[in-house]
């Protein structure tokens, strides 16, 4: 029950590390980040090996709900309260381009990974919610963006009866099988060139020297002239300086059986603390839910929890979902203490590139925090890794 919808039955594609080996660059994390930098260093003819603990897609980016969405994890108009307007309108172009290039290698490599682009449709339940989505649909439109407003009574059945007044849909926002993307992308790498490797850990990073790059697991060796540190929630692990800007934070999920078909488009509700979706068998995906429990809800303990679990179950049947819960897990993400991506040089490390700290938004910007990565380990400068460069919080 605490396997991953996404990752059930968990399936290794590629061998562990064993030995000494050389590369110019070593991406260490197999998500979305880490395979695209692969894939993007691969196509550039960079020598590449890609090193993974667990197997691609193991942890937070097979373990979501597969969401395609733009923008942060704030809505738009408190995006421009905290950024200023045209940063956030900037912040949120990044995440548009992220989801074009994710749709252009699905049909450049042939993935399989049930792509959709239905849009996305956030909720209000409550007045306040009502005010903040209108006032950030407004704010959208006016920016160049696209936001549709859905009055109370041209919402499903299945919403209404739940509670919710009205919606704003993002025609944009997309959706896919998360674990398979990732795998799709890590296996493009590896056909482009890059050597990957999984149920690799590493266990030390010597990164002080440019040039001169040792990465470590327990059976292997890897001498890089740069490394690119992809391990989002566990940044801390390798890159000390990172080890209090990254919060590792669970977000609870779970799958039902296939249902009827009540939900055409993935859904957003009660300030982003919730949101499901229906795959193409019809299985109700759900999740989120920390807000139940901020203080316990952080770490990387990856077993569901029957506190969060019981009343995601009872949200379900208000929802009018009959089919039974099937999978039950959670998933850690790594939360930057100012919300947005870190993506570039790491203090104190000359000899890494990072992409870490997504906040719960990862495939919404670590595609193209993968290629950016990957354009600053060849020419130098991404403008993606200036907006998020680590090095802001010195």
């Amino acid at each position: 029950m605490s396997i991953s919808y996404w990752l059930s039955p968990i399936t290794h594609q590629f061998p562990h590390l064993t030995g000494q080996h050389t590369c110019e660059v070593v991406v260490i994390g197999g998500g979305l980040c880490g395979t695209s930098a692969a894939y993007h260093l691969a196509q550039a003819g960079i020598d590449v090996t890609l090193v993974e603990a667990r197997v691609l897609a193991g942890s937070a980016s097979g373990r979501n709900a597969g969401f395609l969405l733009q923008g942060t994890a704030e809505r738009y108009n408190r995006a421009i309260g905290v950024l200023g307007r045209e940063k956030a309108q900037r912040v949120h172009a990044w995440s548009l381009e992220n989801h074009q290039l994710m749709a252009q290698a699905i049909q450049e490599e042939h993935i399989e990974c049930e792509y959709q682009k239905r849009g996305s449709l956030q909720l209000a339940g409550s007045p306040q919610e009502e005010d903040e989505l209108k006032e950030s649909a407004e704010l959208l439109n006016a920016d160049g963006f696209r936001a549709n407003f859905i009055s109370q009574n041209k919402l499903s059945p299945a919403l209404t009866q739940a509670g919710f007044t009205m919606g704003v849909h993002l025609p944009e926002d997309g959706e896919l099988h998360p674990a398979a993307f990732v795998r799709g992308i890590g296996n493009a790498a590896a056909r482009h060139g890059a050597r990957v490797f999984e149920s690799s850990q590493v266990v030390a990073l010597d990164a002080t020297v440019p040039g001169e790059v040792h990465v470590q697991t327990p059976h292997g060796e890897i001498k890089a002239a740069l490394a690119i540190v992809a391990t989002n929630a566990r940044a801390g692990d390798l890159l000390p300086s990172l080890a209090d800007k990254v919060d590792p934070v669970r977000g609870q999920m779970l799958a039902t059986g296939p249902n009827k078909i009540l939900f055409d488009c993935p859904i957003y509700a009660n300030h982003g603390y919730d949101y499901w979706r229906q795959d193409r068998a019809g299985c109700v995906v759900l999740g989120g839910w920390r807000n139940l429990d901020p203080d316990g809800e952080v770490g990387h303990n990856e077993d569901p929890k029957a506190h969060i679990q019981a009343p995601m179950a009872e949200f379900l049947k208000r929802l009018g979902v009959e089919a039974p819960v099937l999978h039950q897990w959670a998933g850690t993400m790594g939360f930057s203490r100012d919300g947005l991506p870190m993506v570039g040089p790491v203090p104190g490390k000359p000899g890494a590139l990072a992409g870490v700290g997504f906040t719960g938004h990862g495939f919404g910007f670590a595609f193209l925090a993968g290629k950016a990565l990957a354009t600053q380990a060849i020419e130098g400068q991404h403008p993606f890794c200036v907006d998020f460069d680590p090095r802001r919080f010195l």
